[in-house]
């Protein structure tokens, strides 16, 4: 058994083989050949072990994410199992694991939505998970525009200036959401929002929304009219969705469950059309860590 740290997940990890890697698993999903569980949350004492697991029969793996979380914070970890031994093959640090794959989920969502190659982009947050946000889509764009909103003005500024070194590109920080938004055609939001940064109208005519911050029921991204006013609403497991996410709970009370799409079904539609108002709400689920834990194992030649 391998016990691999996050200085080796953070060697061998790449946003490219992992937005690739995520599309795959989503496929094999589709079919038949994997299979994952909502998240579950045991709680205590105010103190959540959270596990999530999933069977990739393609890689020959099966396993789980689980993070303990306390008030002070988290620690993250994926465990692997070798299907064809039953040995456990591998324990992997996930902290930085979680947040590449993160950034390159909604990346890989955002290009099979949208054509243009160089669209306007808005990065809403600007913490820790942010910048693997950002990093994600300039994987798979050319951005014309790229601006940042936060709340907190001085932690945008701080974010642009970074990543503007970082990725060797213009951003500009806006002073309002709105001003964000209106002119972007992708847009990613990574906060701990209780509520709506901002609504329906103040998006521009074409739109495609990852919500990727918010991942319990009390907190929320944004206004119920973004998700009404959408040709297109996708999350990666609807039961999962319908218990831990604000906009997906009142959209579904709306609209009933017909009305959104599984991930799993969307990355195998096969479609040339545009769409041009679309939201893609990310949970994260056991899948996804699974499936980069093996990019992970493949590239140190454990696999």
């Amino acid at each position: 058994m391998r016990y691999i740290t996050e200085k080796e997940v953070s060697k061998y990890l790449q946003m490219k083989d992992t937005i690739d890697i995520l599309e795959d698993a989503f496929v094999e999903y589709h079919n038949g050949n994997a299979a994952a569980e909502a998240r579950i949350r045991t709680m205590l004492d105010g103190k959540v072990l959270n596990s999530m697991p999933a069977i990739i029969s393609k890689y020959k793996i099966a396993g789980l994410k689980a993070y303990f979380a306390t008030k002070t914070g988290a620690k993250f970890v994926v465990v692997v199992f070798n299907t064809e031994t039953n040995e456990l093959e591998a324990i992997l640090e996930a902290d930085e694991l979680g947040r590449i794959r993160t950034g390159a989920l909604t990346a890989m969502v955002s290009r099979k939505i949208v054509k243009d190659k160089n669209p306007p982009v808005t990065i809403i947050g600007s913490g820790y998970q942010a910048e693997t946000q950002l990093e994600g889509l300039l994987n798979v764009f050319e951005p014309e525009y790229v601006f940042v909103y936060s709340r907190n003005n001085k932690n945008a500024n701080s974010f642009a200036t970074r990543m503007s070194g970082k990725f060797g590109i213009d951003i500009t920080v806006a002073n309002t959401a709105r001003d964000a938004i209106s002119k972007s055609r992708v847009i990613n939001t990574i906060t701990t929002s209780n509520s709506p940064i901002f609504s329906f109208e103040d998006l521009g005519d074409e739109f495609h929304i990852n919500l990727a911050g918010a991942n319990l029921p009390f907190r929320r991204e944004v206004d119920n009219s973004v998700l009404e006013g959408s040709e297109m609403v996708i999350v990666e497991h609807l039961e999962q969705s319908a218990k831990e996410s604000a906009e997906i709970m009142d959209y579904l009370s709306s609209n009933g469950k017909g009305n959104v799409l599984e991930l799993r079904d969307f990355v195998t539609t096969d479609s040339t059309k545009e769409i041009r108002k679309s939201v893609f709400k990310s949970m994260g689920i056991g899948l996804e860590d699974l499936a980069v834990a093996y990019v992970v194992m493949k590239k140190m030649g454990i696999r």
